[in-house]
């Protein structure tokens, strides 16, 4: 059961369709053009009045951070072969990073490509995203810790690596086909084939 005021439960209502009217203007326009002035309008106020709820544009993006990692936390945990075979783990996790950023692109923008000249999160939503890369780093551990796989590298080195491929597929993707689903156009197809190419240059001798 709820503990807000009626006066709380508005003023979270208002804040929640200022955030959702945001999503939707960075989306159409790109992260970087979003205007307090273009909310206000379609939230029928004034733009100062957006003040009451986000102290400024930044604050507002803040929040968008936090809950881009959070949300960005719940596709990880929840794809399916985390405990599957190792083939299967990592193609789930590219894939599912691909998707998050296909579906969220104004969230993925403002997480992983600093768009924003002078944006910088908040200490408390930079610990939110440090400490869910940390656990997203450790559903990593299966999938280069096993007996099929030897890097001679360092962890670190080898993480890096898996983190930049996807990240490099998933940049590609969207530059070139963005309304097409991960698994499908000219970089969205080849989520298999390289984790099959690092599988059979990692592959341990017998």
């Amino acid at each position: 059961m709820s503990t807000l005021t009626r006066r709380e439960q508005v003023r979270q209502e208002t804040k929640e369709q200022i955030l959702a009217i945001a999503r939707e203007e960075m989306q159409r326009d790109g992260v970087a053009a979003l205007s307090l002035g273009a909310i206000a309008r379609r939230m029928g106020m004034r733009t100062p009045s957006l003040y009451n709820y986000f102290d400024s544009k930044h604050a507002l993006y803040d929040e968008l951070f936090r809950r881009g990692y959070e949300e960005f936390g719940r596709w990880m945990n929840e794809r399916p072969f985390m405990d599957g075979p190792v083939r299967d783990n990592w193609i789930s996790a590219t894939t599912a990073y691909m998707a998050f950023a296909q579906q969220n692109p104004d969230l993925y923008q403002l997480m992983f490509q600093r768009p924003v000249p002078g944006f910088e999160p908040s200490a408390q939503s930079m610990a939110v995203s440090l400490n869910l890369l940390a656990d997203i780093g450790s559903q990593l551990e299966p999938i280069l810790n096993n007996d099929q796989i030897e890097t001679n590298l360092p962890a670190g080195e080898a993480r890096d690596l898996l983190i930049a491929l996807t990240h490099g597929l998933t940049e590609l993707h969207l530059a070139n086909n963005p309304d097409l689903p991960v698994g499908e156009g000219r970089f969205g197809k080849l989520v298999e084939q390289s984790v099959d190419l690092f599988l059979k240059a990692w592959q341990k001798e017998p």
